[in-house]
């Protein structure tokens, strides 16, 4: 019974803990009047925890009544998709948006430079070559590029309409062409991509400038040239929550170890305590820290990974031996963990155009890594555990009477080699009574009658091991 009120005060925990009323911002100075400015550096784009921090800023502008929001561009570009979802909230903001070239808007930096309502660059700052690549930056299959450039390329031409932009520059700066194309006094050679430099995009044609409205050298005289007040201008900022959840994300390694070592140390103990508290709150913090920071942790694998948890209940306390229930529990829990720490641009760029098992392992390895040292880290404290807990005074006399009764094998006694009675079923866990105590054991891997004699073949400090006597 405890293991599954474990289980559910785990699962429960996982999945209020992903509640995105809990960001809040009570905390933070409202956009009430304000020019909302959002800086776009050179990773910004291929980190999920970024986009996460832009949508929710949007977001904010938007509820609190900002008088305008401003991007400022010096990026080299990122992951397509999730730029997609940008710049449709983007456009769709209700509120003034300027983008603000400083010094660079390639690739996907171009295409939230065109969902807002006007450009401004500074003098040599460039925008273009949008092309779609892979994951790695390598090209695509013919057939997948088809695919993904048509389905992009709808969007960004709608998102330019309606932002006054002209689709022609937009589809010259994504797309190849066995053909030379001219776009203003720009001439583009067959095989290559337009990348307007600021005098090209401000070029004034007959009905307005090519791309971009002006060039100014800094923000503050856009701010001008568009009627508002400098004083009125605030940068965006992560909130104190959002950069504790991104260190979160970053120690995930330690929060597996801390979580197992508390699982088991609970297993192995009756009643529910410390060992159990530590492991849900460790997954708890684990779960909603990754999910904060962009990575795939979310509600359906926090069910898998508290699914899982049950799979292993059912084999180790209801069906003898390790079978499929505990192999698909522990793939379920394992796999759980794994892909809850994957950013969500690396696994997009996996899925979309990637180049296969090269994008998978960069999605994967930071994942492997911290899951790795979460598991081997809990072995190593699970060892440390046993060897040093019960000679600790003050956890002795403090803590572990209030978690641990007699014969939990906290507190390990010379009793190897005596013999007892099975009260209950182990499969393999259960109690049996020795000299008139009841102690918690386990089975040496196989199933024992309640009523058959045992006999202690080992004892440490994390449990007490049993085999059926002969006979």
């Amino acid at each position: 019974m405890k293991i599954l009120v474990f289980f559910f005060l785990a699962s429960f925990s996982l999945l209020l803990g992903q509640d995105k009323k809990a960001l809040g911002k009570s905390e933070e100075a409202s956009y009430a009047g304000k020019i909302v400015r959002i800086t776009v550096d050179e990773k910004d784009l291929s980190i999920g925890a970024s986009f996460k921090f832009m949508e929710r800023t949007l977001d904010r502008a938007k509820e609190e009544g900002a008088k305008a929001l401003v991007f400022d561009l010096d990026t080299p570009g990122g992951l397509a998709f999730p730029t997609k979802e940008l710049m449709t909230k983007l456009a769709d903001l209700e509120i003034p948006t300027i983008a603000f070239v400083n010094s660079e808007a390639s690739s996907a930096g171009s295409f939230i430079a065109i969902s807002t309502d006007r450009i401004y660059m500074t003098p040599g700052s460039n925008i273009g070559s949008s092309a779609l690549v892979s994951g790695s930056g390598q090209g695509i299959d013919p057939v997948m590029r088809a695919k993904i450039e048509s389905f992009f390329g709808s969007h960004v031409r709608y998102i330019a309409e309606k932002k006054g932009h002209r689709p022609e520059v937009i589809e010259a700066m994504m797309f190849l062409s066995d053909e030379e194309r001219v776009v203003g006094d720009v001439v583009v050679k067959p095989g290559d991509l337009l990348n307007l430099n600021s005098s090209e995009a401000t070029k004034l044609m007959d009905d307005g400038p090519l791309l971009a409205k002006a060039e100014l050298a800094t923000l503050e005289e856009v701010i001008a040239v568009e009627g508002w007040n400098s004083a009125d201008l605030v940068t965006a900022e992560p909130s104190g929550f959002e950069r504790v959840a991104w260190w979160v994300a970053s120690v995930s390694g330690v929060l597996i170890m801390l979580g197992l070592a508390g699982g088991y140390f609970e297993l192995k103990t009756p009643g529910f305590g410390v060992g159990g508290i530590v492991s849900i709150i460790a997954f708890s913090i684990f779960f909603f820290g990754n999910y904060v920071a962009g990575n795939m942790a979310g509600y359906e694998l926090a069910a898998i990974f508290a699914l899982g948890l049950v799979f292993i209940a059912i084999e180790v306390f209801v069906i003898p031996g390790f079978g499929v229930a505990g192999i698909a529990g522990l793939l379920m829990v394992v796999g759980a963990l794994a892909f809850s720490m994957v950013d969500g641009v690396e696994w997009q760029k996996f899925q979309w155009g990637g180049t296969g098992t090269g994008d998978l392992l960069v999605a994967m390895s930071g994942p492997a890594m911290q899951l790795g040292f979460g598991i081997f880290g809990s072995l190593i404290l699970l060892f440390v555990m046993m060897k040093f807990l019960p000679k600790v005074k003050f956890i002795d006399e403090h803590l572990l009477p209030t978690s641990l009764n007699s014969g939990t094998g906290m507190a390990v006694q010379n009793r190897v080699g005596l013999t007892g009675v099975a009260m209950s079923d182990l499969k393999p866990s259960g109690k049996i009574e020795l000299d008139g105590e009841n102690l918690e054991v386990m089975s040496e891997g196989r199933f024992i009658t309640k009523g058959e004699a045992v006999r202690i073949v080992s004892e440490d400090g994390m449990g007490i091991i049993v085999e059926k006597l002969p006979g």
